[in-house]
């Protein structure tokens, strides 16, 4: 089990690494990943949105009104939002991990539940972070609408109509702030994912 524990994380670490284009010079960090991201997403919006307000300050956190939001297991995920009570109502995750952030100034703390991971982004100067990308790993989970990874694309522009961004290789549906992603590979959804841009 520790075996198969430990290549779970390796995979994930890996899948993270490989969206940097400079991969080769970014190092991760699993140690401390939970005390760490609880203590930089414990202070409150008003801090943040002092910082937002200074030259070179991070950035604040987006308007989550119109967004994503996945339900796990009675937990209702915004996309965007203040992650502390969220991961609270979630539990301990089985794995963590540290890593810098492939898309902005700041680090990414991923936390891996059966079946999705969750990515909480702390910019770089913040003591705050917000939930930026939701990542489905299974078919025993699905969208509120009711989508599934193994099912085909038309299933997908029946749920959620025609896609602001579409190939042959990928589906993007914006909402908001956030986007939902659908990875198309031999006709099927091999992937399916929440994130904020």
């Amino acid at each position: 089990m520790r075996k198969i524990g430990s290549l779970a994380l390796v995979l994930v670490m890996a899948l993270a690494m490989s969206s940097c284009s400079d991969a080769n010079t970014k190092t991760s960090e699993t140690k401390g990943a939970t005390e760490a991201s609880s203590s930089a997403v414990a202070e409150s919006k008003d801090t943040q949105a002092v910082e937002s307000k200074d030259e070179g300050a991070a950035e604040a956190t987006p308007d989550t009104s119109d967004n994503f939001v996945f339900n796990y297991e009675g937990v209702d995920i915004v996309l965007g939002s203040e992650p502390t009570v969220t991961l609270e109502k979630l539990g301990e995750a089985k794995n963590t991990l540290t890593v810098p952030s492939c898309a902005h100034d700041g680090t990414d703390y991923i936390y891996t539940y059966t079946n999705m991971s969750l990515t909480v982004y702390v910019a770089t100067g913040s003591e705050t972070g917000y939930i930026s990308d939701v990542l489905l790993s299974s078919d025993l989970v699905s969208t509120p609408e009711g989508l599934e990874i193994g099912m085909t694309p038309e299933v997908a522009r029946s749920k959620y109509g025609d896609p602001e961004q579409e190939t042959d290789a990928m589906w993007v549906y914006k909402r908001g702030t956030s986007e939902l992603l659908l990875t198309i590979g031999s006709g099927k959804i091999v992937s399916i994912e929440y994130m904020i841009p």
